[in-house]
Parts: structure tokens; sequence; C-alpha cells
């Protein structure tokens, strides 16, 4: 039924049980798998700094951030294909802007082909998820492919 599933990533909990769980989805359908990592925006730090220090000290931080999120990018994407290879499914993956909306990630499945999207889902209510950001309700109406939300597993107690 499908034959390649985009798997939005991130460095969260919720996104290794999506990892694990398109995985397995794309064993079952013997698809391929597109992890797209969508990392954090930067938001500039409002400081007051006398004598124009705040474009230096704006421009290091946005480096710095870059940097981390790249490398952190690079860390997730190189264990979700090592766990898709050890499956037997085989992957690619890319990295989206760092204020990438819904349309971008809709877009970018079209663009690779994909014929579903797997997104995690954290257990934070509707609310919050509308005021941090989530892209789910968005995804969801501009998606032209099904869209799957993975639940964030539960903690043991």
């Amino acid at each position: 039924m499908f034959q390649k599933i985009m798997i939005l990533v991130d460095d969260q909990l919720p996104s290794q049980a999506a990892i694990h769980q398109g995985i397995e989805l794309a064993g079952v359908h013997h698809a391929s798998a597109v992890y797209l990592y969508v990392p954090p925006a930067y938001s500039f730090p409002m400081v007051d700094m006398p004598g124009g220090g705040m474009a230096a000290f704006a421009s290091h931080t946005a480096e710095q951030f870059e940097q981390q999120a790249q490398a952190k990018a690079s860390e997730v994407l190189q264990a979700a294909q090592a766990a898709a290879e050890v499956a037997g499914v085989s992957s690619a993956c890319t990295i989206a802007p760092g204020n990438a909306s819904a349309g971008y990630v809709a877009e970018a499945a079209v663009t690779q082909g994909c014929d579903l999207i797997l997104v995690a889902s954290s257990s934070a209510n509707a609310v919050v998820r509308l005021l941090t950001g989530n892209i789910i309700p968005g995804l969801i109406s501009r998606a032209p492919m099904p869209v799957m939300i993975c639940p964030a597993p539960h903690a043991q107690s």
C-alpha cells in the first residue's frame, strides 16, 4: 500500500518511538523511509547591550545554535538510518530549515515522492501543542497524502 514513508524526526523521545514504528510499517509494506529532521527554530535572545554589542552577540549565538542543531541532526539521522538498515529497510535523510512549517513538510513529502507522513505527538494536551508551535494540525490540513500520528510512549511506573 505504501512505497515511501516520510518520518519526521527530532531529538525528543516521542520521535524515537515514531522512528521505530515507521521502520516496522515500512517493513510490512516493503517501503522505504525518508527521515526529515526538523530542528528547533532559533529565537533571538532579547537583551540590552550598550555600544552596539548586540549584533556581535546575536550573530555568534545564532552561529553556535546552527552548529549545534546540525550536529544533533546528524546524530539523530545516523541512528535512524542504522536502525532502518538493521531492519532491512532502505532509507534516506534530509534536514529541514529551522523555521520549517507544515507547508514546507508537506511540500518536501511531495518532492520526495512519499505517500505517507508519519509524525510523533507528545502527550501534551492540544492547547499546549498549539502554543508551542506543533505542526501536526497544519500538516493534516495541507498534506496531500495521509498523515499518521504516533502517540508518545507512556512512562512506566
